[in-house]
Formats: structure tokens, sequence, C-alpha cells
């Protein structure tokens, strides 16, 4: 899939705070397809977009947490492997790790 295409798809997910998209909005940063090894990495700007405050980052955590999620659910059944990354912090949203106990 192009990363026009993904894009499209994302139109569909809305930020819960101001109920716009998150293309237009400018959360989505980057895309890259790694066709070969059947990859795509989704770049997000949530660590620039957030106070260095800590109320302000526990505040927006949970509507970060329901973006990615609302992500998720629009990508899972169209892509192979992909992830979701901080553009800035290069923090990785989903997949989530999984630790060995």
């Amino acid at each position: 899939m192009r990363a026009e295409d993904i894009l499209e798809l994302l139109k569909g997910v809305k930020n819960p705070f101001t109920n716009m998209d998150i293309v237009s909005e400018g959360l989505v940063t980057k895309i890259e397809v790694e066709e070969e090894e059947g990859k795509v990495t989704i770049y997000v700007a949530f660590a620039r977009n957030t106070p260095l405050h800590p109320f302000a980052m526990a505040v927006n955590w949970p509507i970060q947490a329901r973006i990615v999620r609302d992500m998720v659910n629009v990508l899972e059944d169209r892509l192979g492997y992909f992830e979701i990354v901080d553009d800035t912090t290069l923090q990785r949203y989903y997949p989530l790790d999984e630790t060995e106990v």
C-alpha cells in the first residue's frame, strides 16, 4: 500500500479533543513504506505538540492513546506489520513491546 493510501485511511481518525482528522491537523508527519520488508512506519507529532509540563502531559496521554488505538483499528486489517512512532522522541506507540516474565 502506498503512503498516500495510508494517509487517506488515517483521515478517518479524529482527534477526540479537537474533532479534526489527524492528517489535516498535522499529527501524521511522515509515512515510510518498505515494500521489500513489508513494513510501514507512521510518524506522529505527539511530543512536539505537548507542552513540557507534567499536568499537560498527563492530560494529553489519554488523548494520544485514543488516537493510537483508533489508528490501529483503521489500519490493522489493511496493513501487514506497521509501527506508530513519535517523530521527535522516536518512542514507539504501536506495537507495544512484549516483555518476557
